[in-house]
């Protein structure tokens, strides 16, 4: 069997917390897209305010190392709204982006600060991918952490929702077009394995999906205590977006060591192969705070074995990157 694994960058995380900005306590949930000649790497984060806000850097592609990003000055470039009954007034995250007919589609997750609304996908529109339009109808369709992907001209939109068990199934659902989304046309296409044991046993926490001659490829994460909090990576494959066969030699990618940055939660593993080289960015979570002291040790103690131990307190998301040197088969 071919072997499958991503190996880290020596310089993680790429896009870290940085104090005083709009990614003061967490930067997190990477997507990228290529776009009038330049890469464009989207983001979130979040600053002092607490809100999760939407981010974009750039780079030319002569100039691609994957790891460097210059930020755009307009960052955040989608915020929360200022009407509190609205679906994104506390919240904008989880960039899912997709280039059709000249214009940018970025699909997000929506948190309202009512708390009668339940969390849903919401849409916003670009002509240049910096400057966006929500779609004055938002949201779309309950559930949280899209993915979209256009086939056949059709818009197919991925996203997760809590099953009766507390886990996460991942749903498909495919458009009328870019806007119109219904429950009635959603269906179940990826579940935990159920596999005592299994690092994705409990559930699915947030996909990304490229295409690759006739296989769809997803990178998932997997969770095998929580139904958020993913210790791992796996990868699974489709040639109808429907039917999905996971890499036997699965994960291919596991969160760092006790008190590393990336020692508690991976999400978002979002892959692009550029000459020959499959990129994969990620959201990691960690204290980064080693293991010599007594209070660093419990932190890590926490961020590994507690569903989001010491979140934005002292475990903290951040952006990384890792790559993989050969063929994506199996």
């Amino acid at each position: 069997m071919n072997k499958i694994r991503f190996e880290k960058h020596s310089d993680n995380p790429i896009i870290k917390r940085e104090p005083g900005t709009f990614r003061s306590i967490h930067a997190a949930n990477p997507d990228i897209i290529q776009f009038r000649g330049r890469y464009l790497f989207y983001f979130r984060g979040q600053g002092d305010e607490k809100h999760d806000q939407m981010a974009v850097g750039s780079c030319k592609p002569e100039e691609f190392d994957a790891a460097s990003w210059q930020m755009a000055e307009e960052n955040p470039i989608i915020k929360v709204s200022p009407q509190p009954g609205d679906c994104d007034s506390a919240h904008v995250l989880d960039p899912a982006v997709v280039v059709v007919n000249r214009k940018v589609y970025l699909y997000y997750s929506a948190h309202s600060l009512d708390t009668n609304r339940h969390s849903s996908v919401a849409l916003a529109v670009s002509e240049d991918g910096i400057n966006f339009k929500k779609y004055p109808k938002n949201p779309l369709i309950p559930g949280i952490a899209p993915e979209i992907v256009y086939k056949d001209k059709t818009f197919y939109l991925f996203y997760e929702r809590p099953n009766l068990w507390g886990q996460f199934d991942i749903f498909i659902c495919p458009g009328s077009d870019c806007k119109h989304f219904s429950t009635r046309d959603e269906r179940i296409v990826f579940t935990a394995s159920g596999k005592q044991g299994e690092f994705d046993s409990f559930s699915i926490s947030t996909v990304r999906i490229w295409k690759e001659g006739k296989w769809y490829y997803m990178a998932y994460g997997g969770c095998g205590r929580y139904i958020d909090y993913p210790s791992a990576i796996g990868l699974a494959r489709s040639q109808d977006l429907l039917r999905w066969e996971r890499y036997p030699g699965n994960p291919v990618m596991e969160r760092g060591e006790p008190g590393s940055w990336d020692e508690g939660g991976l999400w978002f593993a979002t892959v692009k192969k550029l000459k020959g080289v499959y990129y994969l960015w990620y959201e990691g979570c960690g204290t980064g705070m080693g293991t010599a002291a007594p209070e660093a040790i419990e932190a890590s103690r926490k961020a590994r074995e507690e569903n989001y131990g010491g979140y934005a307190v002292t475990n903290f998301s951040q952006i990384g990157l890792a790559v993989f040197r050969g063929k994506m088969s199996w």
